[in-house]
This record gives C-alpha cells, structure tokens and sequence, in this order.
C-alpha cells in the first residue's frame, strides 16, 4: 500500500469511521510505547533496587564478620603468647587425651614423640595447635601402628608463630 492509496481509503470512510480509526491507533500507539519502553525501563529498575538491597545487605554482612573475626583474632592473639610451649603442648594434649612419649625442647622449637594415637585425633590436635594456640607444625615424621586407624608419631616438630 503506497500513500495515495492510504489517502483514498481514508477519504472513503465516514465521519464516524474515521475518529474510530484515530482512536484505535491512539489507543495501539498507547500500548506499544507502554510495552515496548515504560514496562521494560520499569522492570529493569526494580530488579535493580533488589539487586542494591542485596549488594548491601552483603556488605554489611561482611563488615560484621570481618569486625568480629578481627576481634576474634586479636583476642586469641593475646592469648597465645601467654604460655611456654611445653605447657601449650601438655594441656592440649591432655584435653584431646592424647599420651606423650617424650618431649624435647631445641632453642624456640619443641620436638614431640607419641606412640599409638587415632589418626583423626592427631589431626584435630593439630588443627587446635595451629588455628587456637598460634602454634605451627615444622616438621612430623608419622608411621603407621599396629591398630588400623593409628599412626606413631615419631617426630613432631613445632614452634610459637
């Protein structure tokens, strides 16, 4: 359809016709700019404000965790350099039931024998050492004992961090 052809056809409606057609194209230019630009700009700004509120309630997450795990840390902090490392070693070990066989100190480094320990025991000992204690494991020579699940702990090295 070409213009003069829309012309005539316009030409050869009535009076009434003609307002109904302007009216119905008011109304579909209406719906289009509302579906095609206000809707989508709309939407996109209220995922946006979701996507802020929970941007921020993350930060203040973290913020939070990040004030206390720092208090956390200065307070553990305090709390390690307290003790000799003997008495570091003797304590823990008996809270995790765990029997020395010997013990013997080399300038700022402790070495550590146990015979016949649960393996899973052991390592809890350790992670307690390292994580709670400020204590850090140089070196560990294991062997496997007699009891499945057990290890000899022939040499175990540690020193304050």
């Amino acid at each position: 359809m070409n213009l003069a052809a829309i012309k005539t056809w316009w030409q050869g409606l009535n009076l009434r016709e003609q307002q109904l057609v302007l009216a119905m194209s008011a109304t579909f230019s209406i719906f289009l700019l509302y579906s095609l630009v206000w809707q989508p700009l709309n939407d996109n700004l209220a995922n946006s404000k979701k996507s802020l509120a929970s941007r921020q309630a993350l930060l203040t997450w973290v913020a939070d965790n990040t004030a206390r795990y720092q208090s956390v840390k200065s307070v553990s902090g305090k709390q390690k350099s307290s003790a000799s490392l003997s008495s570091i070693i003797n304590r823990t070990a008996n809270q995790q039931q765990l029997t020395i066989t010997r013990m013997q100190p080399q300038g700022e480094q402790l070495q550590v024998w146990l015979d016949s320990v649960p393996f899973t025991q052991l390592l809890f000992w350790l992670e307690h050492l390292a994580n709670n204690e400020g204590l850090r494991v140089q070196a560990i020579d294991l062997t496997k004992a007699d009891n499945q699940g057990e290890v000899r702990v022939r040499r175990l090295q540690l020193t304050k961090q």
